[in-house]
């Protein structure tokens, strides 16, 4: 189920994860799971497509890590990135679908939290 969404005015990238502030998206802090993630890349102050992150399914994300590989849990990372790694109050997201490098775009399945 994607939608349109309107962003900040900083432009956000395919797979970043979002949080609504009350009148807009922008990339999710580490320890936020967000709201959504950007199915194509949005520019500063204007809108495109997201998924909603509570309604599952596999979606594309960034890759913050050297190696997030297939089957690896999915983690919250700043600036809207996802990884593997736990620290710092980062908030699990789902699996990687896929082996993928930093700074490429992956998939993950979504799984809503416990």
């Amino acid at each position: 189920m994607q939608r349109s969404a309107l962003v900040t005015a900083v432009a956000v990238a395919r797979g970043t994860r979002l949080t609504f502030n009350g009148t807009a998206y922008a990339a999710s802090a580490i320890g936020v799971r967000g709201d959504a993630i950007a199915l194509e890349d949005i520019p500063a102050s204007g809108r495109g497509l997201v998924a909603p992150i509570q309604s599952g399914g596999s979606v594309p994300v960034l890759a913050g890590e050297a190696s997030c590989d297939a089957g690896d849990a999915a983690y919250s990372m700043a600036a809207g990135l996802t990884g593997v790694s736990t620290g710092g109050g980062a908030v699990l997201l789902g699996k990687w679908l896929q082996t993928t490098a930093n700074g490429a775009l992956g998939v993950i399945e979504l799984q809503n939290p416990a």
